[in-house]
């Protein structure tokens, strides 16, 4: 405990050093928790949040445990951080992809991201399928218009799954086309659903290839 109380510490120092360094007001609180008590007290904190950035840990379960939580108990938007990627991530977010699937959280997220993609030199709309269907393109055009409403210039563009899975898909096109930022919804089908035959939100958490944000 004293141990993990000194991390916590440090890490609060750090931050608080960006804080100031970027101009960023910041309000610190350090508590004691048991393992079980960390998610849903995040969520309790985040509900009159704009948004949570959570570092993530590559394929850990206790880092999974905080996304989680806050997705489903904290009714706001996340922003993950994968340590693995900390020292090469940019600061200024200027590429940014849209995962769309025409789902209501695919419509949250791309709302929670407004901000930030209107800041954007270049957004992108994907939708990962191998039919290519009417009812795909015309989804997507319908969301080119509608950022335009919002003073947004957007490309749209489907990618073939061939036998991946999609969130591999959205790692591969972020890793491609050296994107900043991740748009996305987060389980568009049931959790349980995800557990047992995988999912694009179960890989993202799991190792999220650059800064995710992330709705439900």
């Amino acid at each position: 405990m004293v141990h993990a109380t000194t991390d916590a510490r440090g890490l609060l120092r750090a931050f608080d050093d960006a804080a100031v360094r970027f101009g960023v007001r910041n309000v610190q609180d350090l508590r004691r928790l048991a393992a079980a008590e960390i998610a849903p007290a995040l969520a309790r904190q985040a509900r009159l949040k704009d948004l949570s950035l959570v570092p993530v840990k590559p394929n850990s379960d206790q880092s999974e445990g905080i996304v989680e939580g806050l997705l489903f108990k904290s009714g706001r938007p996340l922003l993950l951080c994968p340590e693995e990627l900390a020292t090469e991530l940019p600061v200024a977010l200027d590429d940014i992809l849209i995962a769309w699937d025409h789902s209501a959280p695919a419509a949250r997220a791309v709302a929670d991201a407004l901000p930030l993609l209107r800041t954007a030199a270049s957004v992108r709309i994907i939708t990962a399928t191998d039919s290519r269907s009417d009812d795909e393109l015309r989804s997507g055009k319908a969301l080119v218009d509608h950022l335009v409403e919002h003073g947004i210039k957007a490309s749209f563009e489907t990618v073939r799954i061939d036998g991946s899975s999609v969130g591999k898909v959205f790692e591969a096109y972020v890793r491609s086309n050296r994107i900043d930022l991740l748009v996305m919804g987060a389980y568009r089908h049931s959790r349980l659903n995800e557990i047992i035959w995988g999912g694009a939100t179960k890989t993202v958490i799991g190792r999220p290839p650059c800064w995710v944000m992330m709705s439900r």
